[in-house]
């Protein structure tokens, strides 16, 4: 099944992960994230280069949650404030090795 993986950013740069990830490099992290603790009522995982929030998708003006939990948004460390990091380390402080895999 095919994955649709949006990339989102904010500017901040740090050196926690390598600029140079490709959208095939953060797909293939994807498909292997541990499932964290939801934010706001979406699904979250954690991968090796960065936290996936499940997408919002848009019907006309109006926003909701996709169903689908294969389409998600990249949050990377080195593109965000540490106030968003840290929101996602929090909600995945309890998945670690433990967690389950999305597949």
């Amino acid at each position: 099944m095919f994955t649709a993986l949006l990339i989102a950013s904010l500017a901040a740069p740090s050196n926690l992960v390598s600029a140079t990830a490709t959208v095939d490099d953060l797909q293939a992290d994807f498909e292997t994230a541990v499932a964290c603790r939801q934010i706001d009522g979406r699904n979250v995982w954690k991968g090796e280069l960065a936290y996936y929030i499940q997408s919002y998708v848009y019907e006309g003006n109006a926003a909701a949650s996709a169903d689908r939990a294969d389409v998600a948004d990249a949050v990377l460390p080195e593109d965000n404030e540490p106030e968003t990091v840290k929101e996602f380390e929090e909600a995945c402080a309890l998945a670690g090795s433990t967690g389950q895999a999305r597949r």
